[in-house]
């Protein structure tokens, strides 16, 4: 009986993992034009932990730029006026902005969802959840479902144009309402943390802060892309915070932030996550700590250290003042830092 047990068990996981790996590949398609399979780089990415080659190449440079329509990108206005439904501004709509329930003394909260994700997906109606219940807050969602809906590297090439509506916007709501945009957080996971970067560039100032959920890495990271103007940067908010949290595959190893944060050393499998989703499951836990540090914001303790090896070690706590990763991060933090997280809700493990 146990034997047959086991061979059932066995027999579910291939069948599961079979499963998983057609359905990847049904979502990653050929682009011949540029001369190599943009599904066998991507599928590479998620499963080889050192990355790829192909990250190497500059295919984000080279690939045609399509055209994005101002349609294809919507902002879907929340505050505690108006927790559940959506008021929909649009950049030049004066009158529409005027009776919006938009309040500029208040925090402004922009949230942008990754590759094939849209402003519906279950993370982006959580933060909002969370923000309203703990403060006044404009809670403004990014829908760019059309557009991040493209292959892989098309999508990557129009999070330039996205981030340059998001700007428009922010220009918009600034002239128009008085908005200052050190009260303007932005945060963005995968794709839409380069979208955040790219929204930092192009607005006529400078936005207070930009939290980048595992910044999405295949064909942003790379020694030959090193344009800092091509990706999420530092430079691109006055306070840049990092989560990683799939490292080396879907999302940046690099520290690229003002902070960079490394729950579980930052790499995948993350505590809690399947085997046979290990690495979605993992890219996912940034957006997960983050959205529970905006309820508990005093639990995900991290301290500076050289590495994850050292931090297991304990050779960086004795002399290293703890930082908390998330919401409530220290705009004073410098530099990259570790934590553990628990596997399963709530993930954070340190209580103060």
């Amino acid at each position: 009986m146990l034997f047959i047990a086991r061979f059932v068990f066995l027999l579910t996981f291939l069948n599961l993992s079979k499963s998983f790996a057609n359905d990847m590949q049904r979502r990653l398609t050929a682009d011949k034009s540029q001369g190599f399979f943009l599904g066998e780089v991507l599928l590479d990415a998620f499963v080889n932990p050192m990355g790829t080659a192909q990250n190497d190449r500059s295919v984000i440079n080279n690939i045609f730029d399509p055209n994005l329509i101002a349609e294809d990108v919507t902002f879907e206005l929340y505050t505690r006026n108006n927790p559940v439904q959506a008021y929909f501004l649009k950049v030049d709509d004066l009158t529409g902005l005027k009776d919006s329930p938009f309040e500029s003394e208040n925090p402004t909260k922009i949230l942008i969802h990754g590759w094939t994700d849209s402003a519906n997906t279950y993370w982006l109606q959580d933060f909002r959840q969370n923000y309203l219940t703990v403060g006044n807050y404009n809670v403004i969602s990014v829908n760019w479902f059309p557009a991040s809906l493209k292959e892989y590297w098309i999508a990557a090439k129009l999070t330039r144009q996205v981030g340059k509506y998001i700007a428009e916007m922010l220009d918009f709501l600034v002239s128009q309402t008085g908005l200052s945009l050190d009260d303007v957080h932005i945060l963005g996971h995968s794709l839409g943390a380069h979208v955040a970067g790219f929204a930092g560039i192009e607005v006529s100032g400078t936005v207070g802060r930009i939290t980048g959920m595992d910044p999405a890495r295949p064909g942003f990271e790379s020694s030959s892309l090193n344009d800092l103007r091509i990706r999420l940067d530092s430079r691109d908010a006055k306070f840049v915070d990092i989560i990683h949290t799939c490292a080396g595959t879907l999302g940046f190893i690099r520290s690229i932030g003002h902070v960079d944060f490394y729950p579980n050393g930052g790499t995948f499998r993350q505590p809690g996550c399947p085997v046979f989703s290990a690495q979605y499951c993992s890219h996912a836990r940034a957006h997960d700590f983050m959205g529970e540090s905006i309820i508990n914001p005093l639990t995900f303790g991290a301290v500076q250290c050289n590495s994850w090896i050292e931090f297991k070690a304990a050779k960086c706590r004795d002399n290293s003042t703890m930082v908390f990763m998330g919401e409530n991060v220290s705009r004073l933090a410098r530099g990259s830092f570790f934590l553990e997280t628990n596997p399963l809700p709530p993930f954070g493990k340190y209580e103060v």
